[in-house]
């Protein structure tokens, strides 16, 4: 394994291999190692862990230049010094930036902050050819053509290797607190879309097996328990072998919640987003929670599991599969870049 400290070390390293035809895995923290299909032995391993520089941080303008390497949690840290968050991230322990943006891994709060993409400003990334490209601009996100930074969130390193992030952060809410009830789900899902439509927007809005959670954000006085539900911990992780993200227009996921809960499956559903976690165990659970989503226009794609749950990650190729395989192309002409972390 090699870990080049700066990007022209990360594009030199990729020219050498590509000259060699050699398969390089990118490896950030490894949370997210167990997404796309199963991928052949690579000739190369390229880890970003040196990569953590914190290159320009302009608290002022609500943004911040860091090495792709960077663990998230380290970058929480430094921003709440000056009352500030990357909140479209979901920060776990381990996670690097890159990993965060490479995998379009947002979290919870996306009702109110949006998705993790929606964050990036600027990349600099290192092409399978050994090309350093820069997209995007520090402020301003105006672009004409492809948009890089968008392309390479949820491209899995297969566009490139993220070595430097432009992120946009936002002010570090003064109070927040999640709060929960039970319930049959017919009266769970009416009582979350009552929710969303309050004044103040939550931060998240969550159905899972019995229970409804509510995430609110904001002053103190916004921050207080809504009718009916009680202060509670965050809902906890769901505990399977396999994880599927299954994604529908946000005002069709009541109707596949309905589908997800007679199948009796663990789910987290975010009501407002039209996201669907679902836990899994077998390759026949996977096809049935995807047959579920497509029936109703949406999509669903195996975000964790191991080798037996990812024969298939992915499902149909989407719309977009040849424009990106072109892209992928023009940027890694040899293929070098996580052979089967992305559709074919």
């Amino acid at each position: 394994m090699i870990a080049p400290d700066a990007g022209g070390g990360v594009a030199a390293a990729l020219a050498e291999a590509s000259a060699a035809e050699q398969t390089v895995a990118v490896v950030g923290g490894g949370t997210h190692g167990r997404q796309g299909g199963p991928a052949p032995t690579p000739d190369l391993e390229l880890s970003t862990a040196g990569l953590r520089a914190v290159v320009e941080y302009t608290a002022a303008d609500l943004t911040i230049t860091v090495g792709a390497g960077l663990p998230a949690t380290e970058l929480a840290d430094l921003l709440a010094g000056p009352g500030q968050c990357w909140p479209q991230a979901d920060v776990r322990p381990g996670a690097s930036v890159g990993g965060i943006l490479s995998a379009a891994s947002s979290g919870r709060a996306r009702l109110r902050f949006g998705p993790v993409r929606d964050s990036l400003l600027r990349a600099v990334v290192a092409t399978g050819d050994g090309r350093l490209v820069t997209g995007g601009g520090a402020t301003v996100k105006g672009v004409a053509g492809y948009d890089l930074p968008r392309l390479l969130v949820g491209a899995h390193g297969t566009l490139g290797v993220i070595v430097e992030a432009t992120l946009k952060l936002w002010p570090l809410p003064p109070a927040r607190a999640w709060f929960a009830t039970g319930g049959g789900l017919d009266d769970l899902l009416q009582r979350g879309k009552r929710l969303r439509r309050r004044a103040v927007r939550p931060g998240a809005v969550i159905v899972t097996p019995g229970g409804l959670h509510v995430e609110l954000v904001g002053a103190p006085e916004d921050v207080a328990p809504p009718d009916g539900l009680e202060p509670a911990d965050e809902p906890p992780a769901i505990a399977a072998p396999g994880l599927v993200a299954a994604g529908v227009s946000p005002a069709r996921l009541p109707r596949l919640v309905t589908r997800i809960e007679t199948m009796g499956l663990p789910y987290e559903a975010q009501l407002g987003v039209g996201v669907c976690r679902v836990g899994v165990a077998s390759a026949a659970a996977v096809a049935a929670v995807r047959d579920a989503a497509t029936a109703l226009g949406g999509h669903a794609v195996v975000a964790d599991g191991p080798d037996a749950l990812r024969e298939d990650p992915w499902g149909a190729p989407p719309a977009g599969a040849a424009i990106m395989r072109r892209l992928r192309e023009g940027l890694d002409p040899v293929g070098i870049l996580n052979p089967g972390r992305a559709p074919a």
